[in-house]
């Protein structure tokens, strides 16, 4: 959900049909269902899932469900807690790439990232009329560092306008089981257990009527909060994978002893800088403890919080711009990408400014994404589909482009992050304007 449209000239092929986002969304049938809840709860039992539910009782669909999203790992939860209850549930375009087919018939909705999609709230509504569950992942990806990530106002006002019930279901230790940044092995999987998950009643209908979308997003942001290599600390769930740092530097880009940015490396159970030779071992139960000297941040979400901060400073100052070649696919449909071409990508502070040439008819491309109408944006780290590389995923409301910076250091996560402060401050200025226009 989001507030930006974007402007672009498209690459790629023109006869290539696009998504239709249009089309009506379907409940899991009869014989579904079943099968889901059955895969689900399997998944769920193996990790001894948890699940600890407040002020649920008596409460049925209709209702809309909020959830936090650290791993795939979160959709068996959700799907084994839900059942024999049905639902439609939006998702990323790139999730149906080679399964459209069978994400539609589970209830998936393609929903392009970060867009203001008229048709979401339609389908939300036919949703809520006709009985079923409309579930949301609020933060639109998973998070980066185990830590909940930006929730936009317009989950409140979602609430609001729709007068049913509100739940929320918090799930915690999927970060851990499955890190973004993370290799994916099996072997850490196995090793996280018990995980846990809350599912919580956050709002009757009237008491969705008598609260301000302020207290309703507030409200809704608490619950779902989560912070994973805290839990993981508190809950004592050990990690003995000995790889189970590798990737961690994708996250921790910037080396807090000598500042230096884009040099972070990992091995193994160790993070280190390349610049100034420092490092840290992540331990067993999910802290950081520097091998030589001070041990700045104890977890990794107080290291990538701190990395917020000096972006934010750059955004204050007006200096923040990053500026790359980069190689760009389109995701027209779910049979995959088609490559456009090269080109130039710069973020500053006014938005993305993309421009290159399409590599079948040498015509030039352009997209222009104002950083007022982005409130955050996805990223990937050594996609699957882009050959094990780190890529920004640009999208307007008709359009996905998974943009791939080449010959230069950068961090995606830095990226992801400036997006988020420059909206920001942008929005902070504009609101201060406002006021001062009234006194």
């Amino acid at each position: 959900m989001s507030m930006g449209h974007g402007r672009y000239t498209r690459g790629g092929p023109p006869a290539k049909k696009k998504f239709d986002l249009t089309k009506p969304a379907t409940a899991q049938d009869n014989f579904v269902a079943p099968l889901i809840y059955g895969f689900s709860t399997v998944r769920r039992w193996i990790h001894n899932g948890k699940v600890t539910k407040t002020g649920m009782e008596g409460i049925k669909p209709p209702y809309i469900l909020i959830c936090n999203h650290n791993a795939f790992y979160d959709f068996y939860v959700m799907s084994s807690i839900q059942y024999p209850h049905k639902g439609v549930y939006p998702a990323a375009v790139d999730d149906y790439i080679g399964r459209e087919y069978f994400l539609r018939k589970f209830g998936g909705v393609p929903k392009r990232k970060y867009t203001a999609d008229i048709g979401l709230l339609r389908t939300c509504r036919k949703a809520i009329q006709d009985g079923l569950v409309f579930g949301i992942y609020a933060e639109a990806r998973y998070s980066l560092c185990g830590v909940t990530e930006v929730i936009p106002d317009a989950i409140g006002q979602l609430c609001k306008h729709m007068k049913v019930p509100v739940v929320t279901l918090t799930c915690r230790g999927h970060h851990i089981y499955d890190p973004f940044w993370g290799d994916h092995s099996i072997v850490r999987k196995l090793q996280v257990r018990p995980v846990e998950a809350e599912l919580t009643l956050a709002f009757t209908p009237e008491q969705l009527e008598e609260a301000t979308l302020d207290e309703v997003n507030e409200k809704i942001r608490k619950l779902i909060y989560n912070d994973d290599f805290r839990w993981q600390y508190d809950r004592h769930v050990r990690v003995s994978y000995p790889k189970r740092a590798e990737g961690l530097n994708k996250v921790l880009y910037q080396c807090p002893h000598c500042m230096t940015e884009y040099k972070m490396r990992s091995k193994g159970d160790k993070i280190y800088c390349e610049n100034c030779g420092k490092s840290w071992t992540l331990t067993e139960y999910g802290q950081l403890q520097a091998n030589s000297g001070e041990t700045e941040f104890r977890y990794p979400t107080d290291w990538y919080l701190w990395e917020r901060e000096q972006v934010k400073k750059e955004v204050l100052a007006g200096t923040y711009r990053f500026e790359s070649q980069v190689d760009v696919n389109d995701l027209p449909n779910s049979r995959g990408f088609v490559h456009m071409g090269r080109g130039t990508l710069i973020h500053d502070m006014d938005g993305f400014h993309l421009k290159g040439i399409r590599e079948y008819d040498g015509e030039p491309f352009s997209m222009e994404i104002p950083a007022a109408g982005q409130y955050a944006a996805h990223v990937e780290y050594s996609y699957r589909f882009g050959k094990k590389r780190d890529c920004i995923d640009l999208n307007t409301i008709d359009d996905t482009w998974y943009v791939f910076p080449e010959r230069c250091e950068f961090s995606v996560t830095k990226i992801s992050l400036a997006v988020e402060e420059i909206y920001n401050e942008i929005w902070r200025r504009r609101h201060a304007e406002k006021q001062n226009s009234k006194e």
